[in-house]
Formats: structure tokens, sequence, C-alpha cells
């Protein structure tokens, strides 16, 4: 399983991100390993918000339609994985490491996924999984 975060995600969809490229690269690659994917609706809300903010709303609204019409498996919040996610907040010391982050790190912990495709680096410093690149 690959966890997504909006960072991927906004990054394929921005055509000015510096990370576009590389972001279709990995998705291509992931699309070709016939891998499970993950999200969580919290990541989409993310995905939305800025790509109305930098981009353009109904291209994220789109976008956002097209994962939720596919194979991805987008986690709903539940009252342990936000406790989980409370206590990881908790935890980490960074002030830069955003609650959407830490309810991240708790998907990721809980459903066992051992990969991550994010070009957030704090996906590598709080999770064991594997960090695509």
């Amino acid at each position: 399983m690959i966890f997504i975060d909006a960072s991927s995600y906004l990054s394929s969809l921005l055509p000015k991100d510096p990370n576009l490229k590389k972001a279709v690269e990995i998705f291509i690659s992931i699309g070709e390993s016939k891998e499970h994917l993950v999200t969580s609706y919290a990541i989409l809300g993310e995905v939305l918000t800025v790509s109305s903010q930098r981009y353009d709303r109904q291209t994220g609204i789109k976008f956002v339609e097209d994962i939720l019409d596919g194979s991805t498996k987008v986690i709903l919040e539940d009252d342990e994985l936000m406790r989980k996610a409370f206590k990881i907040f908790q935890e980490v010391e960074d002030k830069d490491v955003s609650w959407v982050d830490c309810y991240s790190f708790a998907i990721i912990e809980y459903y066992k996924i051992d990969k991550v495709f994010s070009f957030d680096k704090d996906f590598k410093k709080h999770t064991k999984s594997k960090f695509l690149e």
C-alpha cells in the first residue's frame, strides 16, 4: 500500500509547481505497479483548498472527483484514528507539523502502510514507511 499526501497530488496538479515533472513520473510508476493507494478525506480537503487558492477551483474539484471515483481507498476520520492523531500531535515538538500530517501519520501506522508518496519531509521523519522520491 502507498499513502498519498496532499503535496504529491498538488505537485501533479499545479502547472508551476517545481515538483511537477517528478510527481507525474512517480504517479506513472505507481500506476504501473498496480499497488493499492490510500489517502484521507482530510488530504483531499487540503487539495481542494490549495488548488482553489493557487490555481483553479473547478480543476481542483474535478481532480478530487476523479480520485473519489477511482480505486484509491479514502479514509474517513473515526474516533480511534482521531485520538491517535491527537496523541501524535501532542508528542511532535516541531511546530511546523500540521494536524493533517499527524492524522496521516496515524493512518500510516494504524494500517501498517509501507510506502509514502509525499514531498513533505516530515513524513520521512515521523513514519517508518519507505519514502517514494
